[in-house]
């Protein structure tokens, strides 16, 4: 009986003495298990990856994390991402390792512990998601996953998100080397590493014109002038100082609508006149803070309009008796010809605007602002049309020399003098942006929102005064336009 007792004292004390290190190692073997489900993020970025954009399934994502106990503030419905390992046949499923709800993480063993079977299936590729054979294994051997997602290249630095810390998305996105785009208001081209642009845009959107309504198109040639050497903001903004210049030309179209496919868009009222315009423009960043800086735009027309031999049929005119003045020469002119027309031309317009862009998380900068705030100038003036006759018939002249009642319309009061624009653009699941501004006061709203990847988009602008819409002014001008978007 004594020998027992010593054997029980001994393996008490023993296993007294003994407890911390067995504890240790009881705490390494589920630091083990925990290796076993974490992936080095070294290596996450050549492994399969891509965001959830399908609304039942990013909900139900959403709810296994909500259940599973992570803080709402951390998690986002927009922004899901799944990791898996990479196939070794290509008519497997994916497995996957572990899913991203904004900015918390499941590894595989969570994952299967709130997610069901199935919904596991629809993620992977084994189970069909869409139509009568929704929850049932693919008929052939091909694995494929046909609800909404977007792949994200392989081969880059894992981040929370794919949005890139940029400042333009549409039209001249900075984190590529070549880009181009393609829509019914502006062209844009990008040819490598240089940040050379060549621009072509059609309207003057800086006064609340937009499209044809304002009669004229540009073409300019941007550059960049100054590198930004600040490491932390030079992602978003390579260069303190851009520059452009170019000219604006008059256009012809949009003048009578009825019987083509644009026959839903109101008719031009306004022109741009003979003779072109020059166009400058530059954005300069402050070198103490890269966010904000000053924007100038100048388009100054090339010659004064005096007298000029018009094609009638490339103007856009207003009857003289709809102005409800009577236009007419003076007497001590020597021309006795009717004006039956006023054509309205655009002429010197100009903005010096404060700038800031704003990331909520440059971390994830997923979603960014910019705001403009400075001073607005469009000057537009009338000009009276008539017909002269010449030896080969009539010719039809405008003319702004010696004619009694014809205005000029310049900024007026300080709401003329005012412009103010606000931009938002999103790079989550469904990247999309939007505008709005007051200028000449004139609402100008934009909104752009993909069609197929980030490829194809639908772009629409809608302008209406603020003010009592003069002769040439459209009230209710809205148009949209597809955008096709290449980058590389």
């Amino acid at each position: 009986m004594k020998k027992y007792l010593v054997i029980l004292i001994f393996a008490t004390v023993y296993f007294g003495f003994n407890a911390p290190e067995l504890k240790s190692q009881a705490i390494d073997r589920q630091g083990i298990l925990d290796s076993l489900t974490t992936i080095d993020p070294e290596i996450v970025s050549y492994f399969p990856r891509w965001k959830v954009c399908e609304p039942d399934l990013m909900a139900q994502i959403y709810s296994a994390f909500v259940y599973k106990g992570f803080k709402k503030d951390n998690l986002s419905r927009e922004d899901i991402e799944i990791l898996a390992s990479p196939k070794e046949y290509q008519d497997e499923p994916f497995e996957i390792l572990s899913i991203t709800c904004g900015k918390e993480s499941m590894n595989a063993v969570q994952i299967s512990e709130v997610m069901s079977s199935t919904i596991i299936g629809f993620l992977n590729g084994e189970y069909v998601y869409q139509g009568l054979d929704r929850g049932m294994p693919w008929e052939t051997r091909q694995s494929r996953r046909d609800y909404c997602f977007s792949d994200i290249p392989r081969e880059m630095p894992v981040t929370p998100s794919q949005a890139d810390i940029i400042v333009d998305y549409i039209e001249r996105p900075t984190n590529v080397d070549h880009a181009f785009s393609l829509s019914l208001f502006e062209q844009a081209l990008k040819v490598g590493e240089s940040g050379f642009w060549i621009r072509s845009i059609m309207g003057t959107d800086q006064v609340g014109y937009p499209f044809w309504t304002a009669g004229e198109s540009k073409i300019l040639l941007q550059r960049p002038l100054y590198i930004n050497k600040d490491p932390q903001t030079r992602k978003g903004i390579p260069y303190l100082i851009n520059a452009y210049l170019g000219g604006g030309y008059r256009i012809q179209t949009g003048l009578d609508n009825d019987n083509s496919l644009m026959s839903w868009i109101p008719n031009r009222l306004l022109n741009a006149g003979p003779g072109g315009k020059i166009v400058f423009g530059t954005d300069v960043h402050a070198w103490f803070m890269p966010e904000a800086g000053l924007s100038l735009n100048l388009e100054l027309p090339l010659r004064k309009v005096e007298t000029e031999t018009i094609d009638i049929g490339t103007y856009a005119m207003i009857p003289t008796e709809q102005l409800g003045r009577e236009i007419e020469f003076d007497i001590n002119d020597p021309r006795t010809f009717r004006i039956n027309h006023v054509a309205h031309l655009l002429r010197a317009t100009g903005q010096i605007t404060a700038f800031y862009h704003w990331w909520l998380d440059k971390k994830n900068p997923e979603n960014y602002f910019r705001f403009d705030l400075g001073i607005n100038y469009s000057e537009v003036v009338e000009t009276g049309v008539y017909q002269e006759p010449v030896a080969t018939g009539e010719e039809t002249r405008m003319t702004t020399m010696n004619v009694r009642n014809l205005k000029s319309y310049k900024p007026e009061d300080i709401a003329e003098w005012i412009h103010f624009k606000l931009e938002y653009r999103s790079q989550a699941a469904f990247p999309f942006g939007a505008s709005v501004q007051i200028s000449n006061q004139i609402f100008l709203g934009r909104l752009y929102l993909p069609l197929l990847g980030n490829w194809l988009y639908l772009e629409g602008k809608y302008s209406t005064p603020l003010r009592d819409a003069r002769p040439f002014e459209v009230k209710n001008f809205f148009m949209i336009s597809p955008v096709l978007r290449l980058t590389i």
